[in-house]
């Protein structure tokens, strides 16, 4: 069975959630330690090779991403592009519903 994570989304995130960013911090140690990046361009690199994780979504696309250091959130993208953004407003996401991540037995995905 595979590992699976849910973040719930009230009412009072569904701005935050469609429009910036959906924050990771309450499940953060799902993620592998070396799928945190830097922050910014500007901020030194990570003592480590940062490895990206691929995130497939139920709308038939994925995406590759880090996860930002000291935001704890998929690295930010164009709403344009894929990314989270993109996939939660795509998906609709509303009060009430959760975004899920799993990881499959084989590892890095999110």
């Amino acid at each position: 069975m595979a590992d699976q994570r849910r973040i719930p989304v009230r009412a009072e995130d569904v701005w935050t959630f469609t429009e910036r960013n959906v924050p990771l911090w309450d499940i953060l140690e799902f993620f592998p330690a070396d799928a945190v990046g830097p922050r910014g361009p500007k901020d030194p690199p990570r003592p480590y090779e940062v490895k990206p994780v691929t995130i497939e979504t139920d709308l038939g696309w994925s995406f590759e991403t880090d996860i930002q250091y000291g935001t704890w959130v998929f690295r930010p993208r164009s709403p344009k592009q894929p990314g989270m953004m993109k996939w939660c407003q795509e998906r609709g996401l509303g009060a009430g519903d959760a975004s899920c991540s799993t990881r499959p037995a084989s590892g890095r995905s999110g």
